[in-house]
């Protein structure tokens, strides 16, 4: 994994709660996600402190199981990794604590900022998708400002991976071929899938016609993933 690519995904907005999930954590931590599972179901903690900060949720593997996952508060991640061991686990642990409190910080105080580049507006575009609730007020607020970048940071449309393209100046076929060979996505019969690490961040959603097609579309979330694991691999969006 690239350092400088985890804080973007290390913990999200749940119920209006700050948290992120096993699988996270099994990422970052290099285990497996049933290790996890395992050490978050061994912990020895009280019954109202497991029902306070280890949620049961669910995701879908590639294959369309529902399996099981956790979501997690800072003060049970806190509990749970504080026997992990080793320079990089206490490494993560510290990045995991600064993520934690740099977004709670950021919904208190409701911090904003109008974006003036291409990566700004789909950094907020993503943002909004999960928090669009907290920030109406600050939109209105600023709304002739933004009128900009309206459409980007409004739009909770899916996306083709035609309209993603071009962003890059490809075709859909290069595009394809491209997430492909980085290792994000994968062709099964004639339609693409997300590889498991990828498959439950909210990058895509699934689209069925009335033909009975059923096609991945990609999220703004998903917009803003690649444009980030691009411009790691140096390749850089047209706008």
């Amino acid at each position: 994994m690239n350092d400088n690519n985890i804080n973007n995904q290390l913990v999200f907005i749940e119920n209006e709660k700050v948290v992120t999930d096993s699988l996270m954590v099994a990422e970052v931590f290099g285990k497996q996600h049933g290790h996890v599972l395992r050490d978050i179901e061994g912990l020895e903690c009280s019954s109202i402190f497991t029902q306070s900060n280890f949620g049961p949720s669910e995701y879908k593997d590639s294959t369309g199981r529902s399996l099981k996952k956790y979501h997690l508060t800072k003060d049970g991640l806190v509990f749970l990794v504080m026997g992990y061991r080793g320079a990089k686990a206490a490494e993560m642990k510290e990045r995991y604590i600064e993520e934690f409190n740099r977004m709670e910080e950021y919904i208190r105080n409701g911090t904003f900022s109008i974006p003036s580049t291409f990566h700004e507006a789909l950094r907020l575009a993503a943002d909004l998708e999960q928090n669009r609730t907290l920030l109406q007020a600050t939109l209105t607020e600023q709304a002739p400002k933004v009128e900009f970048h309206d459409k980007v940071l409004r739009s909770k449309e899916l996306l083709t991976v035609t309209t993603i393209a071009k962003d890059f100046g490809m075709s859909a076929i290069e595009f394809n071929r491209l997430l492909h060979l980085h290792g994000i996505q994968y062709k099964q019969g004639n339609k693409w899938h997300l590889y498991d690490r990828y498959a439950d961040k909210g990058y895509v959603d699934y689209v069925t016609y009335e033909q009975g097609n059923t096609l991945m579309r990609w999220t703004q979330a998903g917009r803003l993933f690649l444009y980030e694991f691009l411009k790691e691999q140096k390749i850089l969006s047209a706008c």
